[in-house]
């Protein structure tokens, strides 16, 4: 079983890198969030790993941090989900604003990725909700999802920043010590994140 390879780029497109290793290789599947994280073709780069078994065929998955792999591996649990449909969500979205829609319970907005339909959706919010604190955000810990910072973060959507901004701006005035004094409010909250994104 492959869970992690380190190795030379030598082809790179959307979805598909062959990652060479000691002189063999390897044909690895990714999703658009990963493709952009990797360097060009030449460089070495490393990835997490989800080996995956079928009837007819053996693949291998590749994901630029642990965190995207834990929830693809969560996503092929969910009827009907396959490595495929999970790899499409990954490359609709990053990893932490799907955790955040999941958690959120916005199943409209999971129902745009590609392949996955209305009712796919709504089984993949229904089953993984409750599973997300196994997934580790890139800096190790699940996000937090608290009623004062989900405020803020829509607060900031509705002025017109992309979820993925909000998110990441929101998460770190939260865990700035000095900040400790606004964590309650979502308006201070919603204006330290702004000073971050603008």
């Amino acid at each position: 079983m492959i869970a992690y390879l380190k190795g030379e780029i030598f082809q790179k497109s959307h979805g598909r890198i062959v990652l060479l290793v000691s002189g063999t290789g390897y044909e690895v599947r990714i999703s658009n969030y990963t493709y952009e994280k990797l360097p060009s073709a030449g460089n070495a780069c490393e990835l997490q790993i989800h080996h995956h078994f079928s009837d007819n065929e053996q693949q291998l998955f590749g994901f630029h941090t642990l965190q995207e792999r834990e929830l693809f591996e969560l996503l092929i649990t969910v009827k009907g989900i396959g490595p495929r449909l999970a790899l499409a969500l990954l490359s609709s979205m990053p990893p932490d604003s799907i955790i955040e829609t999941i958690t959120h319970q916005n199943a409209s907005l999971i129902a745009k990725s590609p392949g996955i339909g209305k009712k796919s959706a709504e089984r993949i919010v229904l089953e993984l909700r409750d599973k997300l604190g196994a997934v580790r955000s890139d800096s190790g810990t699940m996000p937090e999802t608290g009623t004062v910072q989900s405020e803020a973060i829509s607060a900031l959507e509705s002025l017109g920043y992309a979820r993925a901004q909000a998110i990441k701006a929101v998460r770190r005035v939260a865990m700035d010590p000095s900040e400790n004094n606004i964590r309650d409010s979502v308006s201070d909250l919603v204006k330290s994140a702004l000073k971050l994104l603008q």
